[in-house]
């Protein structure tokens, strides 16, 4: 299924099979246009296609859409709508992992919430719902959750400690049209997982069941000095598994460590990016919010190529609150999605980001693409390169 969408004076592409967006702009949609109007198919068409990005059935449809991002406006720096919202279904949690962010609790959020907000995505043509906690696993009625996510043409998944995963969910989650499920595991062995994660055994079991289905599924692996060493043994963990996809993320501050020394030094931050470029074979996927990271290994700068939030995406916490992402402290009472996404001043904060930046970062040649992160900020940045 392939759904389009109008962006100010762009488009944007998404398949909801595979997860692959595209944003068109400038001489991209008037090659676009020229096609749907009966020109010769160029190769940027044919690319297209081959991405499985373009509607084979009624291609024509993305004229009267085209026409629409004429008249579009977004705010400044973002999307006319979140592609994607991240919704923290419960703080609930059987694990009690060293570096977890969140102060456990007994919060979830309410099913009507939940449902108004899939109405509001729905109707502002988000493209993803990515369902977190504490433990989703553990939300009431989740099979009947992703149902009503993916009925109405969105893509659901979950990212999951493994915790309480059995055949019988897996069944019910596929039944429901799940698209993908990521599990968190940040080491190969358990003596590396343990020193900031618990539920080794479980997370290896759900993988293990997982790769007997035919479902899309990953893993979720951050990035410390106490399991660094290990990636390339995490990597072999994922192929003996048959995972779809290994995402890194960036360390951010925990309840319960010291930041400065779980953090990467700059020495491993380049560590790290040897390793990726050597790895084969697996998908490789670099959290948004790793952006320093992402921008140094395809050595580029653009406007959506940074942190995603506040500009591609929200979030929303167990109480219904809005948030730009998960990380941060700054909440506003849920109820209106897109007043929320034009009117926000903390949204607007995360969209002004290279105005605010000093130091180091105000001089980099990636400053517009990697607009740093948020919830960590980026003193110690290995990947900063000189203006050009």
């Amino acid at each position: 299924m392939i759904k389009v969408r109008a962006e100010e004076q762009a488009l944007m592409l998404w398949n909801r099979a595979t997860g692959r967006t595209a944003i068109l702009s400038g001489s991209e949609l008037e090659i676009l246009a020229g096609w749907l109007n009966g020109s010769k198919e160029t190769g940027f068409i044919r690319r297209l296609r081959k991405l499985a990005l373009l509607p084979e059935d009624e291609p024509h449809q993305i004229l009267h859409i085209l026409n629409e991002s004429s008249r579009k406006k977004a705010p400044f720096r973002s999307l006319a709508a979140p592609e994607s919202l991240h919704i923290e279904l419960t703080s609930c949690c059987p694990l009690q992992c060293q570096q977890c962010y969140k102060e456990h609790g007994e919060q979830e959020l309410a099913g009507g919430v939940l449902h108004n907000l899939i109405r509001q995505a729905e109707k502002a043509a988000v493209f993803q719902i990515a369902l977190g906690g504490g433990e989703p696993l553990l939300y009431p009625d989740l099979p009947d959750v992703i149902a009503a996510i993916t009925g109405r043409g969105m893509a659901a998944t979950i990212t999951t400690s493994g915790v309480g995963l059995t055949r019988e969910k897996i069944a019910r989650l596929t039944a429901a049209g799940i698209n993908h499920i990521q599990v968190s595991l940040n080491g190969s062995t358990e003596e590396v997982n343990k020193q900031s994660r618990d539920g080794y055994k479980e997370a290896c079991r759900a993988l293990g069941l997982l790769a007997g289905t035919t479902l899309s599924y990953g893993i979720n692996w951050v990035a410390r000095m106490d399991n660094i060493d290990d990636f390339p043994q995490l990597v072999q963990l994922g192929h003996s598994y048959r995972v779809n996809n290994i995402n890194i993320l960036r360390y951010k501050p925990s309840v319960s460590e010291n930041y400065q020394q779980i953090t990467l030094t700059k020495e491993k931050q380049l560590q790290l990016a040897g390793m990726v470029k050597e790895v084969r074979n697996i998908r490789l996927k670099t959290d948004s919010a790793y952006s320093s990271l992402l921008c140094y290994l395809n050595n580029r700068s653009g406007l959506f190529t940074g942190c995603g939030a506040g500009r591609r995406f929200m979030a929303i916490d167990a109480t219904g609150n809005f948030r730009p992402c998960s990380h941060t402290a700054m909440t506003h009472p849920g109820n209106n999605m897109m007043d929320y996404w034009y009117n926000s001043s903390h949204l607007a904060l995360f969209r002004h980001t290279e105005e605010n930046q000093a130091g180091a970062c105000k001089n980099c040649f990636y400053l517009s693409g990697c607009r740093g992160c948020q919830a960590t900020g980026e003193e110690n940045c290995a990947f900063r390169s000189p203006l050009r």
